[in-house]
């Protein structure tokens, strides 16, 4: 498997757009505070998760240094 496939495969499993509550799929929108969605300061932020998780299982460093194709969204009208 690519590199490419396998962080499409880590994003793919963190579930960002179903977990981030204004739908961001590219990364965090930085109106979190302390680790809380700013739409809903019960609810924690889906990015800080992701984050947190891939600096736990030692990923983050390999992680933030690819570069990852930027989903591009386009709305029919």
């Amino acid at each position: 498997m690519t590199e490419e496939k396998q962080n499409n495969e880590i994003l793919k499993e963190l579930r960002p757009k179903t977990g981030c509550a204004k739908g961001f799929v590219n990364g965090p929108c930085g109106g979190e505070v302390n680790g809380k969605c700013e739409t809903d300061k019960t609810r924690d932020c889906t990015w800080v998760l992701i984050y947190e998780g891939l600096k736990k299982n030692g990923e983050l460093e390999k992680f933030l240094n690819q570069y990852i194709e930027p989903k591009k969204l386009s709305f029919k009208s």
